[in-house]
C-alpha cells in the first residue's frame, strides 16, 4: 500500500492512478483551504467596504484599488494565493500519458494527448488564484493568470469563455477598455456559453459603465443584479442602478430606485445616501415637503456625521428651483458643517463655486474651488474644467487681493494721523471682540460635544482662521484692512510671488526670479568684488535699519498693536509709488485674465478701463488697448472697436501691433495667421535641420513682416537666433536669444535660452556645427544647478553594474505623445514579463521629458529588458526617443542639476 501511495505521488507519471491521486490531494488538502480563506476574505471585503456614494459605485469594491484616492477595501488573499501557487507546483502533470496506438486515429484521443495539463482538477487552483488576485488589486497578474487558463484548457470552452470574461474585468480595472471590448465583443459573436451569460452580464455592464454609456448599461446590471452572489453586493448594485438612472436623466426611476434600496435592509450608511439622493432627482412640484422631511433629519443623533450631506440635498432642491437665493446658504451650512473634510465637502463647495461663478464673482467662487479641487478624483464630472478654472481663479485673487490690499493702505497713508490711529484702533478692538466671541463659541462647542449622550447635537471644528483668498470685492462693505490676517498673508503671498524687488525698471516680470539681463553679462574683477560689498542682498532688500529693541519688534508683529499696522502703511515717495505700480499691474493682469482666460468681456473691459483712468501713464497702455480692440470685435462692437485700433496707431505707431494693424486686411491677416503659421513654422524647422539658413531667416523676416502677433512667434525668434551659430555669427545669436526673453519670458522656449545665455556668461563656448536643436536638449540641467556650481563636494558619477538599475526614455517634450508612449511600454511589459512587475513614471523639464522605467535589480537585467524591447516587433521606439541605461544613484545625481550630456561624458571617459 506504501508503495502504491508512494508511486502515485509523483507527477513523473502520468497513469489513471497518478491523476486520481493528484486530483483527490488537490481538492480536499490544499484548495479546500485556499477557497475558505477566499470566502472569508471576500466576504469580509463585501461587507466592510465604505463605497463612495459621490460617485459612480464600483461593480465590486476591489476595483477601488486602481484609484488610490478612492477608499481602499481590506482583505488579505494572500493565502489563497499561496495555497493555490503550492497546488500547482505539488500537483500539476505535464507528463504527456502513454500512448495508446489502438486510439490514435480517434479525433477525441489525438486532442486528448495534446493536452498541457493532466490533473482534472488542477484548473480550479488556476481560476481561484486569479480571482484572488484580482481581488488583492493585482489586476495585472491576475490578466496574466486568467490569459493562462484560456490558453491552456482549450479543452474546457466553459472554463475558457469564464477566464476570458475575468480577464476582459482585469482590463476593466486598469482602463483599458480597449482591449476588454476585444475580448467581450469576440466572446459574444463566438457564441458564448449558457453558463456564463449571467457572469457576461455583470462584466458587460462594468465595462458599458465605464465608457459611459450608462443607458446600455442598465439592461445587463438588472441581469447581474438577479445573480448577484451575496446580499451585499445586491444592495451595491442596485444603489449603482438607480445611479445609472439617473445618469440617463430617468429621473422618475432613480427615484423608484433609490426607495428600493431603503427596503433592502441596508447599513445606515448607504440607507442614508439613498434618502439623500432621492433628494436630487425628485420630480415633484411643491419641495416644501421634501425639504422639510430632511431638515427633521438634522436633529437625529445618528446624522451628526452626515449634516454636510444633509444641507446639501436641501441646497439642491432649492437649485432645481432656480431658487439660488436659499440654495447658497445651505451649501454653505454644508462646508460648515462637515466633519470628514472628504469627498462631500468637496462637492458643496465646487456646486457652491459653480454659483458664484456663473454670478461672475470670482473672489468668492476662488475658495470654494481652491480647497475642493485636492479632495476631487480625476474622474469627477468635468474635473480637467474645475481644475483649470481653480488655477486661473487662483492667478486671478492673486492680482485681486494685491490691488485691494494696496488700495487700503494708501487710503491709511493719506488720513490724518488722528483718523489713521482711530481706524487702527478700531481694527484692534474689532479683533479682540472676534477673539473673544470665537473662544466662547468653542467652549459652547466642546460642552454640545461633551453632552452627545442627552441628545444635544454635536458640533465640530473651531473657528477658522480667515486665510488670503477669503477676501470679497463685491457686495461686501468690510474694508480690507480690517482683516489684519489678510494683510499678512496678502504681503506675505505678494512676496511669494514676486520677491522682495527694489525700484527698478521690467520689476513686474513674471519670471523675474529665473533670469535678469545683468545675469548674462559678464563681470569685471571689480565688479565681482563690489558685489561682495553691496549693502544690499542679492534679493534687493534695502540696507539693514537700526535693530529693533525686543519690545518694539514684539509691538511690530503683534496684530493688536498700532505699531503691527504703522510699519506696513506707505508713507515715503518711493512706497507710494511701489504702492500705486502694484495696483497698476493687478489691473492689468486681472483684465488679461479676465479676457484670456475666463472670456468675460465686461468684465475685462471695466478693469481695463480702471486702470486708463486711475493710471493713464501706465506702462501696460498698447497691450492694454490691443486687447480692448480685440474684445469688441469678438463682441460685435466695430464702432469701439475702431477707437482703440486708432489710439493704437495714432500713440505708438511703431509698435508690432500698429504695423500690422495697418493693412487694412488686418482682420482677414489675424484669421488666415492660425491657417498658415503651422505649415510656415514646419518649412522653418525642416530647414533649420537641414543647415538651410537663409531660408530660416526669410521665414522668420515674412512672419516678423505679417504676422508678427503670431503665437509661434517665439519658435521663430529661437530657431532663427540658433541659425546664426553655424554662421559663426555669435554676436546675433545672443542677441536674438535676448530679444526672445524680452519679448516672450513666459513661452516654452524660454527656459532652455535662459540656460544657454547663463551658460556662456558663466565662460562656456559656444559649440560648433550646425546647433542642430535635437541636440541641444542633452545639455539642459535637470533640477536646480546654482547648489551645485557652488558645492565643491557635489558627489560625482559612479559605475556599479550591481546596483538597481532605471531604463530612462528621454524625448524632447513636444516631439513624442508620452501618454503613447506610456500605453506601448506598458502593454509590452505586460505581455512580455507575466512574473516581474515594473513601475512607470513620466517626469518633464520643460523642453526635455522621459519616461522612466523602474525595477531593475541590476544593469544584466536591464540589458537583458533591452534586448527583448528590441526584438519586439509590434512595438518599435519612436526614433526621436533615446534609450538611457543608468543606475539609480546616478538618476538621482542627474536630478540634482547636471544634464545628460554631463552624464554621456561620464561613460566615454570611463568605458
Amino acid at each position: 500500500m506504501c508503495l502504491l501511495c508512494s508511486f502515485s505521488c509523483s507527477t513523473k507519471k502520468n497513469t489513471k492512478a497518478t491523476r486520481f491521486y493528484h486530483a483527490f490531494t488537490t481538492r480536499y488538502n490544499v484548495y479546500f483551504n485556499g477557497i475558505e480563506n477566499y470566502k472569508e476574505q471576500l466576504k469580509s471585503m463585501e461587507e466592510s467596504y465604505e463605497d463612495d456614494f459621490t460617485s459612480l459605485l464600483y461593480m465590486h469594491p476591489a476595483q477601488a484599488y486602481a484609484d488610490p484616492k478612492s477608499p481602499q477595501p481590506t482583505g488579505s488573499f494572500d493565502r489563497t494565493i499561496e495555497k493555490c501557487q503550492k497546488a500547482i507546483q505539488l500537483h500539476s502533470i505535464k507528463k504527456k500519458p502513454k500512448r495508446n496506438q489502438g486510439k490514435m486515429n480517434d479525433p477525441e484521443y489525438r486532442e486528448y494527448i495534446k493536452r498541457d495539463e493532466y490533473n482534472p482538477f488542477i484548473h480550479n487552483a488556476w481560476l481561484l488564484m486569479g480571482k484572488a488576485q484580482f481581488n488583492k488589486g493585482d489586476f495585472l497578474s491576475a490578466a496574466a493568470t486568467f490569459l493562462y487558463i484560456s490558453r491552456h484548457f482549450t479543452w474546457k470552452p466553459e472554463l475558457v469563455a469564464e477566464a476570458r470574461i475575468w480577464q476582459a474585468r482585469c482590463y476593466i480595472a486598469e482602463g483599458w477598455l480597449y482591449e476588454a471590448e476585444d475580448i467581450l465583443t469576440k466572446l459574444n459573436n463566438d457564441g458564448l456559453p449558457p453558463s456564463q451569460s449571467d457572469w457576461f452580464s455583470t462584466v458587460n455592464a462594468d465595462y458599458l459603465i465605464r465608457k459611459g454609456n450608462y443607458k446600455q448599461a442598465i439592461p445587463y446590471l438588472k441581469t447581474a443584479i438577479k445573480h448577484a452572489p451575496s446580499k451585499r453586493q445586491k444592495i451595491r448594485m442596485t444603489f449603482l442602478l438607480a445611479q445609472l438612472y439617473e445618469k440617463s436623466d430617468d429621473k422618475a426611476m432613480a427615484y423608484q430606485t433609490y426607495n428600493k434600496v431603503k427596503k433592502m435592509s441596508p447599513p445606515y450608511r448607504t440607507e442614508f445616501n439613498a434618502r439623500i439622493k432621492q433628494s436630487e432627482v425628485y420630480t415633484g412640484q411643491n419641495i416644501a415637503k421634501e425639504v422639510k422631511s430632511l431638515k427633521r433629519m438634522v436633529g437625529k443623533d445618528r446624522n451628526k456625521d452626515y449634516l454636510d450631506q444633509i444641507y446639501y440635498a436641501i441646497g439642491n432642491l432649492y437649485i432645481s428651483r432656480k431658487d439660488t437665493a436659499n440654495a447658497i446658504p445651505n451649501y454653505i451650512l454644508a462646508a460648515q458643517k462637515s466633519t470628514r473634510n472628504g469627498i462631500e465637502k468637496a462637492i458643496s463647495q465646487v456646486t457652491l463655486g459653480n454659483i458664484y461663478f456663473a454670478k461672475r464673482d470670482y473672489v468668492k467662487a476662488q475658495p470654494c474651488y481652491a480647497e475642493a479641487i485636492p479632495s476631487l478624483k480625476e474622474t469627477y464630472p468635468d474635473y480637467d474644467l474645475l481644475k483649470r478654472r481653480s488655477e486661473v481663479l487662483d492667478e486671478l485673487v492673486v492680482y485681486a487681493q494685491n490691488v485691494e490690499l494696496q488700495d487700503s493702505l494708501l487710503t491709511l497713508s493719506s488720513m490724518s494721523e488722528d483718523k489713521r490711529l482711530a481706524v487702527i484702533d478700531k481694527i484692534i478692538a474689532d479683533l479682540i471682540k472676534k477673539e473673544k466671541e470665537e473662544a466662547e463659541e468653542q467652549k459652547r462647542q466642546e460642552y454640545l460635544a461633551a453632552n452627545q449622550g442627552n441628545n444635544l447635537p454635536a458640533m465640530t471644528g473651531g473657528a477658522k482662521q480667515p486665510t488670503a483668498t477669503n477676501i470679497n470685492m463685491s457686495g461686501d462693505n468690510s474694508w480690507y484692512f480690517y482683516n489684519p490676517a489678510l494683510v499678512s498673508s496678502g504681503k506675505t503671498d505678494f512676496q511669494r510671488k514676486w520677491g522682495s524687488r527694489k525700484l527698478e525698471d521690467d520689476w513686474r516680470r513674471r519670471n523675474k526670479s529665473g533670469f535678469s539681463m545683468s545675469d548674462f553679462a559678464e563681470k569685471t574683477d571689480e565688479e565681482k568684488y563690489g558685489d561682495e560689498q553691496e549693502n544690499n542682498d542679492d534679493t534687493g532688500n534695502k540696507p539693514e535699519e537700526a535693530p529693533l529693541d525686543s519690545a518694539a519688534m514684539a509691538a511690530a508683529n503683534d496684530p493688536k498693536k498700532r505699531e503691527f499696522y504703522l510699519k506696513q502703511i506707505p508713507f515715503t515717495p518711493d512706497e507710494i509709488k511701489t504702492a500705486n505700480e502694484i495696483i497698476a499691474e493687478g489691473l492689468y493682469n486681472m483684465g488679461l485674465i479676465l479676457n484670456n482666460k475666463l472670456e468675460d468681456f465686461e468684465a475685462s473691459i471695466e478693469s481695463f478701463n480702471t486702470l486708463d483712468k486711475r493710471y493713464p501713464e501706465n506702462p501696460y497702455k498698447l497691450d492694454m488697448y490691443y486687447n480692448m480692440y480685440l474684445m469688441y470685435m469678438r463682441m460685435n462692437n466695430k464702432p469701439m472697436a475702431e477707437v482703440y485700433r486708432a489710439k493704437i496707431r495714432e500713440l505708438f505707431p511703431k509698435s508690432d501691433y500698429a504695423v500690422a494693424m495697418a493693412d487694412p486686411r488686418y482682420l482677414d491677416n489675424l484669421r488666415r495667421m492660425d491657417m498658415v503659421q503651422d505649415s510656415i513654422y514646419e518649412d522653418t524647422y525642416k530647414n533649420y535641420l537641414e543647415n538651410n539658413n537663409s531660408r530660416v531667416h526669410a521665414n522668420y523676416d515674412y512672419m516678423n513682416r505679417k504676422y508678427p502677433l503670431s503665437k509661434l512667434m517665439p519658435k521663430f525668434i529661437f530657431l532663427n537666433s540658433l541659425s546664426y551659430i553655424s554662421e559663426k555669427r555669435y554676436d546675433d545669436f545672443k542677441a536674438g536669444l535676448k530679444t526672445l526673453l524680452e519679448k516672450y519670458p513666459n513661452a516654452d522656449v524660454s527656459p532652455l535660452a535662459t540656460d544657454m545665455l547663463k551658460g556662456l556668461a558663466q565662460g562656456r563656448k559656444i559649440a560648433e556645427g550646425n546647433g542642430n536643436l535635437r541636440g541641444m536638449i542633452w545639455k539642459i540641467q535637470l533640477g536646480d544647478s546654482t547648489a551645485l556650481a557652488n558645492d565643491t563636494t557635489a558627489a560625482p558619477f559612479v559605475i556599479d553594474n550591481n546596483s538597481p538599475h532605471l531604463f530612462v526614455l528621454v524625448f524632447a517634450t513636444d516631439s513624442v505623445s508620452a501618454n503613447q508612449l506610456l500605453f506601448n511600454v506598458a502593454r509590452h511589459n505586460f505581455t512580455n514579463f507575466m512574473v516581474k512587475d515594473f513601475d512607470l513614471e513620466i517626469m518633464n523639464f520643460n523642453a526635455i521629458s522621459m519616461l522612466v522605467v523602474k525595477g531593475f535589480n541590476n544593469l544584466e537585467e536591464l540589458k537583458q529588458y533591452r534586448r527583448i524591447l528590441e526584438e519586439n516587433k509590434q512595438f518599435t521606439l519612436p526614433e526621436e526617443v533615446r534609450p538611457v541605461m543608468i543606475s539609480t544613484d546616478n538618476f538621482k545625481l542627474l536630478l540634482q542639476g547636471r544634464s545628460f550630456e554631463d552624464y554621456f561624458m561620464f561613460l566615454e571617459n570611463n568605458q
